[in-house]
Parts: C-alpha cells; structure tokens; sequence
C-alpha cells in the first residue's frame, strides 16, 4: 500500500479530478436528472484509499507548479540580476498573467482541499492522512496569500451560488485560519520514522512538516515565542539534519534527504509528470546555449534567467565565502567558469578556455559576469522528453529545507532576547556546512545575513526584506539598469560590462510594493474586493 500511494503522489494529474472539479457546486443550477454524471458528492464519499491518494495528488500538482514563482521572486530581490520584466522593475500591475496565475493556483489548492475536507469520509488511516495533508496544503495556500496580498477573502469552505463575492479577509481571521488548520493537520499525519526514511514516506508532508510551517507563520506574525516552541518540534525530533556538503542539494543526489523537511517527487516514467507549465522549470534554470559553451557536465539549452548581481557576489566575497562549499554552490564569477573548462581538460589555460566559452555572440545580456550555480541541473539530470526544444529535469524539488528550519529558529531567538545560545548553536551549524568559522554570538544583522547567503534564489529573499523592513531601502534602484557581459578587458581580468538605463523602472514604493496587487480580473467578478493600496 506504501508504494502504491508513494506512486500516486509523483505529481500525476488525476483523470478523475479533472473531471471533478469542473461540476457546479451548486446543485439547483439545473433540476435535471444526470444519467451516469459522477457527482463530487457520490465520488468523495464512495472513493477508494487509492482515489484519495489521487484527490491529493492532485493538490501536490497544483502547490508544485506555484513553485515556479520563485524564480520570479529572486527577479524581484536584491540578489537577482535585471530579468523577469516587470517584476525586476518593480513595474507591476494588477493585469499581469503571472501575478493573476498564481493568485489563481492558491485558490484553487484551497478549493481542492476543502472539497476532501468537507467530502472524505475519515474511515481509514490512508484517507485521514490524505484529510490531514488537505488541511496543511489549505494552510500553505493562505500562508502565501497573505504575504503576497494581505487581506485575501476568507474562503474557509466550498462555496456556494449564494456566497461567491466574499469580501476582503481580517488579519486575525486570516492567520488563524492558517494556524488552526495546521492544529487539525497535526491531529492527523504521521511522523517520519527516523534519519534516512524520507523515501518511505515518498516527500509527502508529514507531522514535521506542520511544525516547521507553523513555526514560519508565527514568525511572520512576530510570535517569536510560538515560532521557538513549534521549530524545537523539529530540531529536537531527530529525524532531520543538513547534507554534508551544500553542492549536493537540488540535485538528485540530494533526492529524499534528510535536509528535505517534504519534497515534490520528480521522475522522468510517466509523461504526465511533463505536461502542466512549471515542470520543465529547467529550461529557465539552465544558461543559454547560444551566447556561451558550458563546462561539461552542466547544461545549457534553457532561458538563462535570474542570474545574481555583483551586490549579490560582492556580499559573498567580503563574507569570506568565495571558493568554498557555500559559495560554490550557489553563484560562480568568470574565472570560477574558465577555471573549470581547465580542470575538465577542455581547456589548457584560462586563456585558452575564453575562446571554449563564448560562442558566435559574444555577449550575455542582463549578466554582469556573476552565474548561478545553484538548481543548476547536471547534464545528467535533464532529458528531451516529448521535444527535442524543451528540456526537463528529474531532480526532486524541496518545499522546506531543515537549513531554514535552523535560520527561523535562530530569528526567533535572537528577536525575542531568548535562548540565544540555542539559536547561536543553529546558526553556527549552518555556517559549519558552508565552510566558515564560527560565530561567538550573533545579532539580527548577522542573522540576515546568513539568510541572504543559505537561501539565495529560494524565493524568501523578498518577503524577508518586507518583513524586516529594510525593502526600501535595499530595493529602491532595483532594476534601473540593464547589463551586457563581455568577459574581460582585452589584456587584463577587468570586467566589460555595459550599462543601458531602463525607462520604465519605478523602484520599490513603500506603502505600495509591500504587498501585490489583486488580480484586475478577480476584481471585475468580485467588486466586494478592495485593492490594495496604491494599486488602484
């Protein structure tokens, strides 16, 4: 039964689901018999463990195709090279496709889990996890919502005719409804068995997993006494505990480790793994095959998006990082790239290895010479599946790592003034794995610093910059100015870089940019819907 629901949750579309969700929730709409028509209602409360599983499934598949924002995010930060448009501007508005998408995805995970909540009968132990697994799911949605928009409508059940205009959402009601679905969900789910047993669980999310959200959520809300409670959960399990080596992760390598606190379970057997936009994430992960010859053992053929700043290579380099585990695996600057084309035996010098780099274009736009190494797949780790002109990779995606798990606890303690030592014990861990010494205490700064280094491109960057209140500052440039990169300096290891102002840029707004706009198009059919400030 294990392998059986390990497989469904492989991030299959759910044939049946799809046929599920498209039914009207109101049942007066037609006062007409349906011969053979498969009601949600009959469905749910007739469906077997092995359709329950494929009820979730279908929740994983929505949560894992959201994760595409991400990327977008670190366009938004002040990591991230100029990419992404509008969003690297800082020029967004309330009819942008990605922005109502995601808006949309979180929506439609909350829709999915209340119809199991509401419509599975708990009547065996894999249906009450599944039950559990919706509640944490809905609790991630409205986790998310809220950060991005702040006051979302409170959809706490399945809608009907009558309430399909809700109105914008209370704080307090919000974050509790966040909190206490994660109180059911840990009523519900099991543990992870001990160190080494993620594969057995498939990545699903377990007890574990509820705690470490919990604790997030509170952090954000600033109940940094909560936070340290729900994390020490964690912590203090067992179960969990950092890879040795920070190049290994997001890489198959890394698949079902124990640094996953759950994970989204990718393989390349079954096609419909491959067909939902976000799962070939790779062709924007990957450089782009027609500006540069990549070292071997990397891969091109993608987009090339999101590369980091020089700020964002300058802060790892004063930080003592450069050349080390950490930093290796996260971003690499020219000479890190021709150093490698030498050691393959591609090249025999750095001299040699400029004319193996670059192909017939000898430039790479928005690029300032500083290349993310981080989720960048291994050769190895991608194939053509179904188009020879779209790659995918087979690499296992982590939702949470047990490294942020460490990072929020020790937020949590040096916030509150409490058990420093224990949160400067977790830190230090931290630092240990990435190749630095240790710290003899530590302050909020240094606590965000180690932050901006662990969890570059892992899409926190920017809420963690709201939330501290430093956006407007460390954003109020973002994304003024494009960048061509051209290798060195004829004679010299000098950067050629050329810069180009952008017109449209506006830099982050406070009071404004905090928070997203609502969608134009969710406005127009729910005008109980405020927008935001400043988006109007």
């Amino acid at each position: 039964m294990e392998t059986s629901i390990m497989k469904r949750i492989k991030l299959i579309i759910s044939i049946i689901i799809s046929g599920i969700i498209i039914i009207s929730c109101n049942e007066d709409l037609l006062d007409v018999e349906q011969h053979g028509a498969l009601l949600p209602d009959n469905y749910y409360a007739n469906a077997s463990d092995e359709q329950a599983d494929q009820l979730i499934a279908e929740v994983y598949s929505q949560v894992f195709t959201g994760l595409f924002w991400n990327g977008t995010l670190n366009s938004m930060s002040d990591n991230g090279i100029r990419t992404g448009g509008v969003f690297s501007n800082v020029n967004i508005t309330s009819q942008n496709h990605d922005m109502n998408g995601y808006f949309t995805t979180l929506f439609r995970v909350n829709y999915l889990c209340n119809m199991i909540i509401e419509n599975l009968p708990a009547d065996s132990n894999s249906k009450n996890q599944v039950i559990g697994e919706a509640y944490f799911w809905r609790a991630y949605a409205y986790f998310n919502l809220i950060r991005m928009y702040g006051t979302p409508p409170l959809v706490d059940h399945v809608l009907g005719a009558a309430d399909l205009q809700p109105a914008n959402g209370n704080p307090a009601e919000l974050w509790n409804y966040v909190e206490t679905s994660l109180d059911e969900a840990l009523k519900l789910l099991p543990e992870k068995a001990g160190l080494g047993q993620q594969k057995a669980i498939g990545g699903r999310v377990t007890k574990h997993a509820v705690y470490a959200l919990l604790g997030k959520a509170q952090l954000t809300q600033g109940n940094y006494s909560g936070a340290i409670t729900s994390l020490e959960q964690v912590i203090n399990s067992g179960k969990y505990q950092l890879v040795n080596d920070f190049r290994e992760l997001y890489h198959t390598t890394s698949d079902f480790c124990d640094e996953y606190i759950w994970e989204f379970n990718v393989d390349d057997e079954d096609q419909a793994n491959f067909e939902r936009e976000g799962d070939n994430r790779a062709v924007n992960l990957t450089w782009r095959s027609e500006n540069v010859t990549v070292p071997g053992g990397l891969t091109a053929q993608g987009y090339g998006m999101a590369d980091f700043n020089k700020a964002f290579y300058d802060f790892m380099v004063a930080r003592g990082e450069k050349g080390k585990p950490r930093y290796l695996g996260t971003i690499w600057d020219y000479e890190d790239i021709l150093n490698r084309f030498v050691e393959l035996g591609l090249a025999s010098d750095t001299e040699d290895a400029k004319g193996e780099f670059w192909n017939s274009v000898p430039a790479m736009s928005d690029c300032q010479g500083y290349f993310r190494s981080k989720m960048l797949p291994w050769a190895e780790e991608i194939y053509d599946f179904y188009d020879v002109n779209v790659i995918h990779s087979k690499i296992n995606w982590p939702g949470m790592r047990y490294a942020e798990v460490l990072l929020l606890y020790a937020e949590a303690c040096v916030q509150s003034g409490t058990k420093t030592d224990l949160g400067l014990a977790a830190i230090n861990e931290i630092r240990f794995r990435a190749g630095l010494d240790n710290l003899p205490s530590y302050t909020l700064a240094e606590l965000k610093d180690e932050k901006r280094a662990e969890m570059a491109y892992e899409g926190e960057r920017f809420y963690d910059l709201v939330r501290w209140g430093d956006a407007s500052s460390a954003l109020a440039t973002r994304g003024f100015t494009m960048y061509n990169f051209y290798g060195y300096v004829e004679g010299t290891t000098n950067y050629n870089v050329t810069e180009m102002p952008v017109q449209d840029a506006v830099g982050f707004q406070s009071g404004r940019d905090e928070l997203f706009p609502f969608p134009y198009n969710e406005r127009l059919l729910n005008p109980n819907l405020n927008q935001n400030n400043g988006w109007n």
